[in-house]
């Protein structure tokens, strides 16, 4: 792995478009290490590579050089205006295992700026929709990818990383590794996949049966799986996914997926290294669109996100509450909500002290009948509601109703709302702005 010191580097820009800050120089050192853990020093043999992506034309140089001697990179920055974070990708070849260390970070923007839309956003090809799992054709490292190249890729807004099978890694001039180890742990179903971490890019069928492709980013290529639920096997090593979602960090020692700078969908690449692109993306029961425009967010009601706490560069998860009008007092509690498309059911949290009666059986779910209210925003400011009863998991949910409804104790309020929302709403994340929002689909709203 390499480790970056400052972990991440905050620039001082200016605000909006018009304006300029004044140019500085810093620096930064890059520390890599081999696979028994020891520092991995750069030589003229053995230099290591780096690489900036999304940086306006002159802003930061240089964005491509390499560290021959020593730990420390300099770079100059003119003081333009950004309109993303910066992504850097290092790597060095690791003689003694024959692969490589790896790593990613960015330099990200001191002042929240000015919020500009895309000019360019494309249509993905869709295979499945929701009800089911929303899924997309997409290959992991082709520098060049045909259509036999492309495998069926699951999205999920409810974890962060690429995973795809070791096997289906197809060699490009821009893959890396192996890299250190990983791990993918997903909470739901108790599944474990193992391999190694590569940077390599993703590329993205669209409806037009071209193909859209991003920066190089790290990706888990996965060859063992595991299963910690009671009596459940092994899932089979054939996992495609891509988590896209914000906030949602590394879930173990070995999971490096940390940062937006691992986020398929927010790290797209074209002539303009991406900086016409709005990255973000929105998410319909039967579309998923890459980048935002104005055309493309027009009807939105949107949720201003906080910067997150933990992660420089990313955003908190959204406001939102969940209530029970039919129970006494009509309960309702506000913290958090997640709509996460990696799932059919719905997870709601809260401490068991807190838990009004009626709303829970012996199985810690909401009991069947009982009728519930969802709403994303804060309580006085709704970006999205809607009402449903709750269903048994033997039977068939309605409309927006999840599968299922599961009670989680920890210790705030917290609604993963699970993928069937999006009946009823089109979703919007930017990443550049740092919002969500929820377009109502035929007046449901």
């Amino acid at each position: 792995m390499i480790t970056f010191s400052p972990e991440v580097v905050q620039l001082n820009n200016p605000a909006t478009p018009d304006a300029k800050a004044p140019r500085t120089t810093f620096v930064l050192n890059l520390t890599a290490f081999n696979s028994a853990g020891n520092v991995l020093l750069p030589s003229l043999d053995n230099p290591l590579n780096v690489n900036l992506y999304g940086v306006p034309s002159g802003a930061v140089t240089p964005t491509e050089t390499q560290v021959k001697s020593g730990h420390q990179l300099k770079f100059q920055y003119d003081g333009s205006y950004l309109p993303d974070s910066i992504t850097l990708t290092a790597w060095i070849k690791d003689p003694s295992t024959g692969g490589a260390a790896l790593g990613t970070t960015q330099f990200i923007r001191t002042h929240h700026t000015t919020c500009l839309k895309g000019i360019q956003s494309f249509d993905v090809l869709v295979n499945a929709g929701v009800p089911q799992p929303i899924q997309i054709n997409a290959v992991v490292g082709a520098d060049h990818p045909t259509t036999s190249d492309f495998a069926n890729f699951t999205i999920d807004t409810g974890s962060l990383g690429v995973i795809v099978p070791k096997r289906e890694l197809v060699a490009g001039h821009n893959v890396h590794g192996p890299g250190a180890q990983g791990e993918k742990t997903y909470d739901s179903s108790g599944f474990s996949f193992f391999g190694n971490y590569y940077l390599a890019p993703v590329s993205i069928e669209l409806s037009d049966r071209t193909f859209i492709q991003t920066n190089p980013i790290l990706v888990l290529a996965i060859d063992r799986s595991s299963c910690s639920k009671s009596g459940c096997k092994p899932p089979p090593v054939n996992l495609h996914y891509l988590g896209v979602g914000f906030d949602r960090n590394s879930t173990g020692s070995e999971d490096e997926f940390d940062s937006p700078a691992d986020n398929a969908f927010l790290q797209l690449s074209d002539q303009q290294n991406g900086t016409d692109i709005n990255q973000g993306y929105l998410l319909s029961a039967n579309m998923v669109t890459l980048g935002i425009s104005p055309d493309d967010s027009a009807g939105f009601q949107s949720v201003q996100l906080q910067p997150s706490s933990t992660t420089p560069g990313d955003w908190a998860t959204e406001p939102g509450c969940y209530g029970f009008p039919m129970l006494k007092r009509s309960p309702q509690f506000c913290g958090t909500l997640l709509l996460d498309v990696g799932i059919d059911e719905m997870f709601i949290d809260l401490p068991f002290s807190q838990r009004p009666p009626g709303s829970y059986d012996n199985n810690n779910e909401v009991p069947s009948g009982v009728a519930m209210h969802i709403q994303a925003g804060a309580a006085n400011d709704t970006a999205m509601s809607y009402n449903f009863t709750a269903v048994q998991q033997d039977t068939s949910p309605v409309g927006p109703a999840p599968a299922y409804v599961q009670w989680i104790n920890v210790n705030h309020a917290f609604v993963n709302t699970g993928r069937r929302p999006l009946l009823n709403f089109d979703y919007l994340y930017s990443g550049r702005c740092g919002e969500v929002g929820f377009r109502a689909i035929g007046g449901t709203q």
